[in-house]
């Protein structure tokens, strides 16, 4: 395997997944003077929702958006003032795990959408190939890996990284451990525009956060950027879901009903406010890894971020996990010029291993107290 100083001087490196991680983790290497390419399956950068807004925190995204020279952009894009959370029962009163205020942990808030054009832009043109949808990563003879997409021509690379979230194709090559859905389901959804202001939610709301929960039910609500409001329902469902129950998601009225039903003991007056959506949903099946997964390394293959380690978004800290990920994996390239790729890959990894032992066990004990969650990991 090459040295981190001839990864640099002529090899290449194949990032697979356009996201956080991985754009992050390419910004930073092409600083460095490293020649990366990202595979992105979605075919341009505006093909899908990204989603809200999550926040990065000192010691984590902050750090790395930093070391990226993004710090300033972040401020300027970022808001301070959405880190105001309440949480509150189904009746709209004040819970009694938590109170009106802000977390000590959390950092400002930026949308998902920003966060991604910001990273995006960054980056040198044509860094990102969109469009490609990878079948599987391969050894070759030589060392190197080739990477195989749906509908492009196969490319090689000396180093691979899946970033390429829960059903990560690059995770294969590394483990065959996958992610386990947990048994809930989050449909996200948007208040209607008249509503995302001088309304009871909103004014409710405020420019922060509120979290509704009850009878191991939440109703998690967001302001985002330009006044945006989010919702998220956790639904226990089948992973199939909603088509399990012959009707699709894009079938608004069934989608509420569902929601009614399963909120069917929550007041009738708060459940009202908080279903003025504008008729869209989005799901997001909930999956996590066994908090002590290990896999061997692999010569010229690595994994950060959800490929690695999905979690709940219970805590909030997926994108800082992630994205810390991927500031020691290109620290580690770049502060090593003699060292073996394989060598700086196989510690990086021993860390995030370890981190995200920690992290998924808090994460699923979060799990187990609010929704009443129970994942048994020796059952296949």
């Amino acid at each position: 395997m090459k040295s981190c100083e001839e990864l640099r001087d002529g090899g290449k490196v194949a990032i697979v997944g356009a996201g956080p991680a991985g754009t992050m983790l390419a910004r930073l290497l092409q600083t460095q003077g490293f020649s990366v390419k990202v595979f992105e399956r979605d075919a341009s950068p505006t093909a899908r929702s990204q989603g809200g807004s999550l926040d990065l925190r000192k010691n984590a995204g902050q750090r790395a958006m930093k070391q990226a020279g993004l710090m300033e952009e972040f401020r300027r894009l970022s808001r301070s003032d959405a880190k105001a959370f309440k949480m509150l029962d189904s009746r709209g009163k004040p819970h009694p795990a938590g109170e009106a205020g802000t977390h000590e942990e959390a950092g400002p808030e930026i949308d998902r959408g920003d966060l991604r054009q910001m990273l995006l832009g960054s980056l040198a043109p044509d860094t990102i190939a969109w469009g490609h949808a990878v079948n599987d990563v391969l050894p070759e003879a030589d060392g190197r890996w080739r990477i195989e997409f749906k509908d492009q021509a196969p490319v090689t690379a000396d180093l691979v990284v899946g970033a390429d979230g829960v059903g990560s194709r690059v995770r294969r090559g590394l483990t065959p451990v996958r992610p386990r859905y947990t048994g809930m389901t989050m449909l996200a959804g948007v208040i209607r525009k008249e509503l995302w202001r001088g309304s009871e939610l909103s004014d409710l709301l405020g420019e922060g956060s509120v979290m509704f929960a009850d009878h191991h039910q939440t109703i998690f609500v967001q302001r985002c950027s330009r006044d945006l409001i989010l919702l998220y329902y956790s639904m226990v469902v089948a992973e199939d879901w909603p088509a399990v129950q012959g009707f699709a998601l894009d079938d608004s009225k069934a989608v509420l009903n569902a929601i009614t039903a399963a909120y069917h003991d929550w007041s009738p007056e708060l459940l009202t406010m908080l279903t003025q959506v504008d008729g869209n949903f989005h799901r997001w099946p909930l999956s996590v890894m066994p908090p002590d997964h290990r896999w061997e390394t692999r010569p010229g293959l690595a994994m950060v971020g959800d490929s690695s380690h999905a979690m709940p978004p219970f805590t909030g800290k997926g994108v800082n996990l992630a994205l810390l990920d991927s500031l020691e994996l290109a620290d580690g390239l770049v502060a090593n010029p003699a060292a073996e790729v394989t060598e700086v890959v196989k510690k990086c990894e021993a860390r995030m291993q370890e981190r995200t032992r920690n992290e998924i066990s808090e994460c699923l004990e979060v799990g187990r107290h609010i929704y009443g969650l129970e994942i048994d990991f020796s059952k296949p």
